[in-house]
């Protein structure tokens, strides 16, 4: 009897081991969470079961992993997912807010950006195959130096360029920077240019906003890892375009958002405000998030403030809660780094909320004598306008969220 039994939970025991091995989608949990970080790339389902959208995904994510069944016996796609309640440590560490969250790996390697795409398989198969593909433009210069070669680098966005003598496969630098530009191809553009005269293998960065080579740095010797650090660096804005197609995304964060809003008369001013945070308000970095946003694209949020085209340029702080427009012109705010710095910080205080509902602050002895001769700052009370861009959130519609930030 004993032993039919222990025959049983043999067979049982094999059947899953089976179906875990030759799934398509893998289940990650605690003890084999860096199991697929070989991989070019990696889909990973958050998820809880309780909620309505994961079980909805389900299906289609299974579907779309089929697609990818001979990639991901080469070890080069895989759909993962982990069960949110039962792998809690894991899915705390990687700050799940809602469900399902989909996170994106290449090689290893968390992307900053979460797919936020369709749910659909053939939604999944094209952002799989956008991802696969090799988006670096080799420009092949001849006997040229590589200052002359880097004048022939036209691109609008954040562009990183490798220099090399040849196209040699077994040169690691070459290998490292073509693996790091798979990792960080949706935050930079990325060039390659070859035959130029041999002066060692070296990476430059091309800033969007002054069109300019920022830096040239040398990759002697260098591993992925330093390679890829410097890209990073570089490809990490703290100045961001605010966009209807990142909106989400950069909501999601749940910081508050410091906004240059402008037009085309003051599109000049962009480069000032990237200088002034990059020299000045680095420190603030993971409080607040820095951006510029078009005026006329964005006039709803001008409305709300109670602003129109005409009061552009302008900065403003949402604090996902209320706006708060300052009073003083752009112009005015980066000519001096500190009046930002005070914008900042009052927020942070609590001072702009505070002024917003009862006017301005008053030094104490004035606030003492005229405590009986006007009305409490209570009466008086106005309101902020409320968050305009916390409506451009992750939708309920879409997600169940755990913290109702949105």
């Amino acid at each position: 009897m004993r032993s039919w039994k222990s025959l049983r939970i043999f067979l049982l025991s094999s059947l899953l081991l089976a179906h875990t091995c030759f799934a398509d989608v893998f289940t990650i949990v605690a003890t084999n969470r860096t199991a697929l970080d070989n991989y070019k790339l990696v889909l990973i389902q958050y998820y809880a079961t309780w909620c309505h959208f994961s079980r909805q995904l389900m299906p289609i994510f299974d579907e779309a992993s089929n697609i990818f069944r001979d990639a991901t016996s080469k070890g080069e796609v895989a759909f993962a997912q982990v069960n949110c309640e039962e792998a809690v440590d894991l899915c705390s560490d990687e700050k799940i807010r809602k469900y399902p969250t989909i996170k994106v790996l290449k090689y290893g390697i968390t992307s900053k950006a979460e797919y936020r795409g369709q749910r659909t398989p053939e939604a999944f198969a094209e952002f799989v195959n956008n991802s696969l593909n090799s988006s670096v433009n080799v420009v092949h210069a001849p006997n040229t130096t590589a200052a002359n070669a880097l004048k022939r680098i036209q691109d609008t966005r954040e562009a990183i360029i490798g220099l090399f003598s040849t196209l040699d496969s077994s040169n690691p630098h070459l290998q490292h920077f073509l693996r790091a530009s798979h990792v960080e191809k949706d935050r930079c553009s990325f060039h390659i240019i070859h035959g130029i005269v041999d002066e060692g293998d070296r990476m430059a960065h091309r800033e969007a906003v002054s069109q300019r080579i920022k830096e040239i740095t040398t990759m002697k010797k260098a591993n992925f890892q330093a390679i890829h650090s410097w890209i990073m660096r570089k490809c990490t804005l703290l100045v961001r375009e605010l966009t209807f197609a990142n909106a989400e995304e950069i909501t999601d964060e749940g910081l508050p958002l410091l906004l240059l809003f402008y037009d085309k008369k003051s599109e000049h001013l962009k480069p000032k405000f990237h200088e002034v945070v990059n020299a000045h308000l680095s420190s603030h970095l993971g409080q607040i998030n820095f951006l510029t946003a078009d005026g006329n694209t964005f006039s709803h949020p001008l409305a709300h403030m109670g602003k129109s085209h005409a009061d552009l340029p302008f900065f403003c702080i949402d604090s996902l809660v209320h706006m708060y427009a300052h009073p003083n012109k752009a112009d005015v705010l980066l000519s001096d780094h500190n009046h930002l710095v005070e914008f900042i910080t009052d927020l942070h205080s609590g001072k702009l909320h505070r002024e917003f509902h009862y006017g301005p602050d008053k030094p104490a002895e004035e606030s003492v004598k005229t405590k009986k001769q006007t009305p409490s700052r209570q009466d008086q009370k106005t309101d902020p306008p409320e968050s305009a861009f916390r409506k451009l959130g992750p939708s309920h519609m879409k997600y169940s969220i755990l913290h109702d930030e949105f």
